[in-house]
């Protein structure tokens, strides 16, 4: 069990929160959940000095985690929830592909031009000038994808990748878009992917643990974290790291796949080693951040 409170920052329609959430119900730790809004602005995030851009965030104690793969990758060595492969690394690169292919079918009816605008600064294929015509081929993309997995990855005599019959970090990592795709984006309701389709995909997913969690108001969420210890143990700074910017610096970190400006976030570079950089903000909380897919300067003094 853990000691310290643990509080997802996600919502509902979120396919990383999703994937997140569904790792703590297969630990069985009771959690909350502070429910953000879709599109920005997020209050609850602001007032704790945090103005990265992306969901889900998960606090344990007053450490709080970027990123589902650095979350994910917390939660399993602090509390080894699920079994893990040597597989697991390119299982999450293929999930990630597939939610990658299923942002080219979003329904029409959910690219409001607030929507659009919240998203296009994080998510680039929305800048495509014809975006409506990506659909037929992003179907058949998906439709590709949902074929290994049905012929290839579910295979085995077990009901879960690599022929098991007990839900693995392998499962987690490939096919947490797929409930993404089949509910939140109606491709149950698409010719072609129907159970009859793929029906190893469907028994499959109905099999996942279902995370259970209470809701948490903004001023229990400040309470919370502001009563809590850290969680993670001091790492320093590696003298050796190749940004080559010394403990105590201000600096920001982006995610490199968005808008440069966008939605920086601003803090006290207090950890960093080949795994993770950490920054303490205003509000007292530490960030943590990956390595991979951020960008890390030291900060411009005004």
């Amino acid at each position: 069990m853990a000691s310290a409170p643990i509080i997802a920052f996600d919502y509902d329609m979120s396919p990383y929160g999703y994937k997140t959430r569904t790792l703590l119900a297969s630990s069985k730790m009771p959690f909350q959940r502070s429910l953000q809004p879709i599109v920005i602005p997020r209050p609850i995030l602001e007032s704790l000095s945090i103005t990265y851009r992306r969901v889900p965030l998960l606090a344990i104690g007053k450490d709080i985690y970027c990123d589902s793969s650095l979350i994910i990758s917390t939660l399993q060595e602090k509390f080894d929830i699920l079994p893990t492969s040597p597989a697991d690394k390119a299982y999450e690169a293929f999930g990630i592909a597939l939610f990658e292919s299923v942002l080219k079918v979003i329904p029409s009816t959910m690219l409001t031009p607030d929507g659009i605008k919240d998203r296009i600064t994080i998510f680039q294929i929305l800048k495509h000038p014809d975006y409506a015509s990506l659909r037929p081929s992003g179907l058949a993309e998906v439709r590709a994808k949902f074929h290994i997995i049905e012929t290839e990855f579910l295979a085995g005599p077990g009901q879960y990748i690599g022929g098991g019959d007990s839900f693995t970090l392998a499962d987690l990592h490939a096919g947490f878009a797929v409930d993404f795709a089949l509910k939140v984006q109606g491709l149950i309701n698409e010719p072609g992917f129907s159970q009859r389709d793929f029906p190893r995909i469907y028994e499959w997913i109905s099999k996942w643990p279902k995370a259970e969690f209470t809701e948490m108001s903004p001023e229990q969420v400040h309470k919370t974290i502001e009563n809590a210890d850290y969680s993670a143990q001091e790492m320093g700074v590696d003298s050796r790291d190749p940004i080559g910017i010394a403990e105590g610096t201000e600096i920001t970190v982006e995610s490199a796949d968005a808008d440069p400006g966008a939605h920086p976030q601003k803090g006290k570079l207090v950890g960093l080693d080949g795994k993770e950089a950490v920054l303490e903000l205003e509000s007292g909380v530490r960030l943590h951040f990956p390595r991979v897919g951020y960008v890390m300067k030291e900060a411009k003094t005004q």
